[in-house]
């Protein structure tokens, strides 16, 4: 079974073989290799039912946050399946195949830390062009400036991420670098790949760069790393969602969605919709923006009869005030249509209420 694991592990990009410990019975044995070893799943080969759920029950008493994964007969795997009380969080039936083992480690990742960061959100275009690019870097100024919160931008669109030329800075290493060194992430590693800029912490793309290709493991590690260490946490995501960045949108407490209020943009928007509904995004978690909106353009009510999910957010277009901001490095007035927007916006995504104005008889 050991050269078999590690012969699988060798063809997969999601899991490597850390170590292979030999265990017969619970007990000083179990605690001993938990107190110097904390993997991130636990593969359990499985002959003997009763011996080995003893075994996974002590595992799970020592570091129930550790999933585990039996590696069973087809026999056993019906056995575990009618006993839905086990501590084995899935099983694989040998002979399995590497998409076989991948797919029972991220059931058992998922089962036990399949939880939602309530500080994270995720942004896709409904259409490419829609700005959604733009809409996180000026939300991300304003929670930063007007709000006084700190905020992480995770640029994922590996292929066409503009960020970096909107921002006008370059960065030695990139978010692919970032998510490859993620599994093994400390605050050394972490400030390497920080670019920081209008206040603002961001893990920016290289477009030139293609390797190393991130699969969802390399998305879970950063998030579990990143997100505690901020208030905030946006990640600019491309308009089609992969098998890695699901793991993003899966995890996101709200995903929106940026078109422009036009009839072709909203259609492809309530596309992106349904797509993430496949990923398994519920509905509730799935909002629109409307981006460079008109007085005579289709209005949020419309949009929202189109999309089958609620407007958050509508940002009337001002080219200018856009242009002048993202080309100067400037911020959007707060005392404009569309600075007033991004604030109400972004006190939505912080849960910061609206300011309160004082009212008194006498002007100052």
């Amino acid at each position: 079974m050991a050269s078999l694991l590690r012969g699988v592990a060798g063809k997969s990009n999601e899991f490597a073989i850390e170590s292979i410990v030999e265990l017969t019975t619970a007990g000083y044995g179990v605690a001993r290799m938990l107190g110097t070893s904390r993997p991130d799943v636990m593969l359990l080969e499985m002959t003997d039912p009763g011996r080995d759920l003893t075994l996974a029950d002590a595992i799970h008493a020592q570091c129930p946050d550790i999933p585990l994964v039996g590696l069973a007969s087809r026999d056993i795997q019906m056995l575990l399946n009618r006993n839905p009380n086990s501590n084995v969080a899935s099983v694989a039936a040998w002979p399995f195949t590497v998409t076989e083992l991948e797919e029972a480690v991220s059931g058992a990742v998922h089962k036990s830390n399949g939880g939602i960061h309530e500080n994270l959100v995720a942004f896709l275009p409904g259409k490419a062009g829609s700005g959604a690019s733009t809409v996180v870097l000026q939300t991300a100024r304003v929670v930063t400036h007007e709000l006084k919160r700190r905020v992480l931008v995770i640029e994922a669109d590996l292929h066409s991420g503009s960020l970096s030329a909107m921002l006008q800075v370059q960065t030695k290493f990139s978010i692919r670098d970032a998510l490859a060194e993620a599994p093994r992430a400390d605050s050394m590693i972490w400030q390497r790949y920080v670019t920081s800029a209008v206040g603002v912490d961001f893990l920016l793309t290289n477009t030139a760069v293609k390797e190393p290709v991130p699969s969802w493991t390399h998305y879970f590690h950063l998030l579990r790393f990143a997100a505690p260490k901020y208030d905030l946490t946006m990640v600019d995501l491309p308009e089609v969602v992969n098998t890695a960045t699901a793991e993003v949108v899966r995890r996101a407490r709200a995903v929106y969605v940026v078109a422009t209020p036009e009839f072709a943009s909203l259609k492809l928007a309530q596309q992106r919709c349904q797509e993430l509904e496949n990923w398994g995004v519920d509905r509730g978690r799935i909002q629109a923006l409307l981006n460079r909106g008109h007085k005579n353009d289709i209005d949020a009510k419309d949009a929202e009869k189109m999309l089958g999910c609620p407007v958050a957010a509508s940002f009337p277009n001002d080219y200018k005030t856009i242009r002048r901001a993202t080309t100067e490095g400037s911020f959007i007035d707060m005392r404009s249509d569309l600075g007033q927007a991004y604030l109400n916006f972004s006190r939505t995504l912080t849960g910061v209420g609206a300011e309160k104005k004082s009212s008194s008889w006498f002007r100052k």
